[in-house]
């Protein structure tokens, strides 16, 4: 099918780079090389990107000395940067810019399983802008993603039209593994102190702040028109309508498709990289094998953009 720009793209005079698109991963994932990001970028550039991104779902650019001005700016190709998630810390000058880093002072969770960025509000980020500063030493702290729309396609038709009219409930803390409250929120923050209490008293207010929403287990893709999966283990509770045993077993059989390998694109981080994906059709797990190494990532999340 073929890819539709939601909107144009602003025009520039800036000069042309020669950007080359090469495929990362045969179902998901692209490489984009002969990039500077430090340098503007051109309105067939800006369109490129735009187009990789929906197509692949997950582009990766090596080596960029951004700085954050810059890096908001590479964020505005692809929507409006936004603050979404309230609980992380965020660059002073650059309020847009969320910090996830972990040392030897915080613990290392909340992100080592599979979750679709915040979505557990009603209008999750349409996109998401990585740039990694600081690298655990050791080819440490990989980023696996997996695409959504080639998991509904692993799906027998009959079974797809079934959960095609399934409801799930998606909430703040669902995953057994984010139980360990303390590493949820405290191990986010870099040099930040805090007490197990202290971090279940911030899950409770952000469950009451953001309480349940109801989603599609199947949602359609506004750009590529692919149907694709949108429960997650990190954040769906249950299905309604069926019993709390089937509701399991149904989300456990979604989730096992979203491990499938040859729908994955796994990551090795240097520092400088740069990874966007399109947070309405990819899932993501940040691995927790670096202990008290420290990594640093700065991110900045685009606007829902209101169609999906």
């Amino acid at each position: 099918m073929a890819i539709v720009l939601e909107k144009p793209v602003a025009e520039t005079t800036e000069p042309h780079q020669n950007l080359s698109i090469r495929r990362y991963k045969p179902l998901i994932g692209a490489v984009i090389e002969n990039a500077d990001l430090t340098k503007p970028l051109s309105d067939r550039n800006r369109q490129d990107l735009n187009r990789a991104l929906v197509e692949h779902g997950v582009i990766f650019i090596r080596n960029q000395a951004l700085n954050d001005a810059q890096h908001v700016e590479l964020a505005s190709i692809f929507g409006k940067p936004i603050r979404k998630n309230i609980y992380l810390p965020s660059v002073s000058a650059f309020p847009e810019i969320e910090v996830i880093a972990h040392d030897e002072h915080t613990k290392s969770g909340g992100t080592d399983n599979w979750h679709v960025d915040v979505s557990w509000q009603r209008e999750p980020p349409k996109a998401t802008v990585l740039h990694i500063k600081q690298v655990p030493a050791g080819s440490a702290g990989d980023t696996i993603w997996a695409s959504s729309s080639a998991a509904y396609d692993l799906l027998d038709p009959d079974l797809a039209r079934y959960f095609e009219k399934l409801t799930a409930v998606n909430t703040f803390v669902a995953s057994p593994k984010k139980a360990a409250l303390s590493d949820l929120l405290s191990g986010y923050a870099a040099g930040h102190r805090e007490t197990a209490e202290e971090g279940l008293a911030r899950v409770h207010e952000a469950n009451s702040r953001f309480p349940p929403i109801e989603v599609p287990v199947v949602k359609t893709h506004p750009e590529t028109g692919r149907k694709l999966i949108f429960v997650n283990e990190a954040h769906t509770s249950h299905l309604l309508g069926v019993s709390k045993t089937a509701s399991q077993s149904l989300l456990n059989y979604l989730y096992d498709l979203i491990k499938t390998p040859e729908i994955q694109a796994r990551f090795e981080w240097q520092e400088g990289d740069v990874a966007i994906w399109d947070n309405r059709q990819v899932q993501h797990y940040a691995l927790r094998d670096y202990g008290k190494a420290p990594r640093r990532i700065h991110r900045v999340t685009l606007e829902y953009d209101g169609v999906f």
